[in-house]
Parts: C-alpha cells; sequence; structure tokens
C-alpha cells in the first residue's frame, strides 16, 4: 500500500528532536534525522508542498524494483526529508573507492558504492556535476573506526566513486560464475 499525499501532511520537528511527518488520522512519520542537522530548523513547521509530493513520486517510482512498498513509501519520505531539509554536507568520497568508468547519476537513481568488503545500495536525492547527496539503502554499515553509516543515513559523494545500479546488475552474474 502506498501512501497518497495530501494537504494535511506538516512536517515539524518533533520532541525528540527528530525531524516528523504527521500524515493525519493520528499516523505520525518519524525520519532519523535530528534538528542539529537540519537547516532553519527552529522555525520548522510546513506543509508537505507540491515540490515535496513531486520529488516523493520521483522516488518512488525509481525504487519500484526495491523492497516492499512499505518500504519504498519510507525511502521515498526520508529522500524528500533529505533532499528539503538537511543541511549541506562535505563530500565524504575517502571512504569509497574510486570507480574507472565516471557516472552522472539522475535525481532518485538507485546507484551502488564500493567500501572494498562490501558493496552499498543508495538512492540519490540531490545532485550536481561533480557530487551527489545519496541516503544509504543498506544496513548499518562501519565505514571507518569514527564513521558509522545507518540505514537512510545521507552522505555526499563524488561522482567518481558512484557505480550505476544498472550496471552493477549486469555484471553480478558474471562475478559469481566466475
Amino acid at each position: 500500500m502506498l501512501l497518497q499525499p495530501n494537504d494535511q501532511w506538516r512536517w515539524f520537528v518533533g520532541e525528540d528532536s527528530h525531524l516528523m511527518l504527521e500524515l493525519g488520522d493520528d499516523m505520525l512519520f518519524c525520519t532519523p534525522y535530528l534538528k542539529k542537522h537540519l537547516v532553519r530548523a527552529e522555525q520548522l513547521d510546513q506543509c508537505f508542498s507540491v515540490e515535496d509530493t513531486g520529488l516523493y513520486y520521483n522516488f518512488i517510482d525509481k525504487l519500484s524494483s526495491f523492497g516492499s512498498s512499505a518500504q519504498r513509501v519510507q525511502a521515498a519520505l526520508n529522500g524528500v526529508a533529505v533532499a528539503r531539509f538537511y543541511k549541506p554536507l562535505m563530500p565524504q568520497s575517502w571512504f569509497f573507492e574510486p570507480q574507472a568508468d565516471y557516472h552522472q547519476p539522475e535525481l532518485g537513481e538507485l546507484i551502488t558504492l564500493d567500501i572494498t568488503t562490501e558493496l552499498l545500495t543508495l538512492m540519490v536525492v540531490e545532485t550536481s556535476p561533480s557530487a551527489s547527496v545519496c541516503i544509504s539503502l543498506s544496513n548499518e554499515k562501519l565505514l571507518s573506526n569514527s564513521k558509522q553509516l545507518i540505514t537512510f543515513g545521507a552522505i555526499k559523494v563524488m561522482n567518481d566513486r558512484i557505480i550505476s545500479s544498472d550496471t552493477h546488475s549486469h555484471e553480478q552474474p558474471i562475478r559469481q560464475v566466475g
């Protein structure tokens, strides 16, 4: 079941300092994003906008092959939250392996990042010619002794680290056979 945005949805910061989305009918969606990581969190009490709705449906469309419908909605709403309210990030590309083929991702695209020991799946929520802001769709991962990437955690990476999920899905069978 996919949630359909309406004019009663409202963003706000909850008592526990997390960004929340009121969905009406006593339903709340809690993001993992704390007030200290949000732009203008002090005045944050906003309706789910037309732009939010456009992003939400873009992300839902791009997530069509990802998980259950509930997981897709959760990923899409977290993606909208990061795109709209997350403070600008500095790239943290050094955690990921550089790629020989440069890939310019699209908004909402599922991508892969290589942390040497495994591949992580992320969704692009903001793009530029050189770097992209992504949220992790993988389980929580330790990137170093001091850096952990939680599920739906936001990170900015240079585009030369990104592996297209289309490319990766075509390569996967070759790796398993060899």
